[in-house]
């Protein structure tokens, strides 16, 4: 008898759940605004500043490749970066355009189908990921209150980041100096996984751990996720000059942590409505006007993920890889539900 998939796992249901947050969202980031307004400031709009945030968002997408490639390490060696840049804006593509980030399974099938990789190890790779960009959330959160008070939104947040910065590092640290004796103990178990022994996994999945013991490596890893980021408050800053907004310094900081804390908000396939909505909310902190925080929202949607989806589609036919496939096969084929 076929095992019945619960409600809440099915791919209807969380892209109607999404869709109602998005359209409510939506609602409330076009309530009292006149459209008409939004489109004449579009118009208005410097685009020069627009194309060069859009070679911004390019850059970050290659350095957030390079730094994945570099957490490969030590068995990084024949990891080529043109692919797994193709790879990386594969996931970012599928992670917009589709529920529940999808797209960190697509980027775990397609680095060990196409680099032939143990899929533990890269699944192993994508928390360590994790765990350095928590950290600039976490520096970001604990320095906004230096030039001004942090929302209250923005302040809970603060708090869970923290626990949860602690945990994984805590985490991070234990199954460094614990992996000598965790790969006995599971090597004297002798159990199997999927064609191999299940200390051969433990052992490709905490090799990523070595970053953290080579201290060149991992300031090298530091140093990209600290220009990755910072490219990221650029391009906010770039979209502000388009729009001719002089802002304190702050605001770029500000509207990156609402963007990737409300980021953990689920939304329809696109995104649209929670992010144009989270824009509105953090340049209202600057006395910024609701229609011109939307049409803020509008440009830097189309540049922050709007370029990601065009380069994730371009490596889609350039690898020769079926969406419909590739969505399938992540999800099932892999056992990863």
């Amino acid at each position: 008898m076929e095992k019945r998939t619960p409600l809440w796992k099915t791919n209807w249901f969380r892209v109607a759940l999404g869709t109602l947050v998005s359209a409510f969202f939506l609602y409330l980031a076009l309530l009292d605004v006149p459209l008409g307004g939004v489109a004449e400031a579009l118009a208005r709009a410097n685009y020069v500043w627009v194309v060069i945030a859009m070679g911004l968002i390019v850059l970050q997408t290659w350095l957030r490749a390079l730094r994945w490639t570099l957490l490969f390490y030590p068995l990084n060696q024949g990891l080529r970066v043109r692919r797994m840049w193709g790879i990386s804006l594969i996931s970012q593509m599928l992670n917009i355009v589709s529920p529940w980030r999808i797209g960190e399974l697509a980027r775990i099938y397609l680095a060990g189908e196409i680099e032939k990789r143990s899929k533990a190890q890269v699944l192993a790779t994508l928390g360590t990921e994790k765990l350095f960009d928590t950290l600039m959330l976490l520096v970001t959160l604990l320095g906004i209150p230096l030039f001004m008070t942090l929302p209250s939104g923005l302040e809970k947040s603060r708090d869970g980041v923290v626990v949860v910065s602690v945990g994984l590092v805590a985490a991070a640290v234990v199954l460094t100096f614990s992996r000598g004796w965790l790969i006995s103990l599971l090597r004297r178990l002798r159990i199997s996984w999927r064609g191999q022994t299940l200390d051969a996994h433990a052992e490709a999945a905490l090799s990523s751990l070595d970053v953290f013991r080579r201290w060149d490596i991992h300031i090298e890893l530091q140093a990209l996720s600290l220009v990755i980021w910072s490219l990221g408050v650029l391009t906010n800053y770039l979209i502000l000059l388009a729009l001719g907004l002089q802002l304190a310094p702050i605001a770029p900081f500000v509207l990156l942590a609402f963007l990737q804390v409300g980021g953990l908000v689920p939304s329809s396939p696109g995104k649209v409505g929670v992010f144009q909505y989270l824009c509105i909310l953090a340049l209202s902190l600057f006395a910024v006007d609701k229609s011109v925080g939307l049409t803020y929202g509008i440009l830097l949607y189309l540049v922050a993920y709007g370029i990601p989806m065009v380069l994730g589609l371009a490596s889609l036919w350039w690898q020769g890889i079926h969406l419909q496939a590739l969505m399938s096969r992540s999800t099932r084929a892999e056992g990863l539900q």
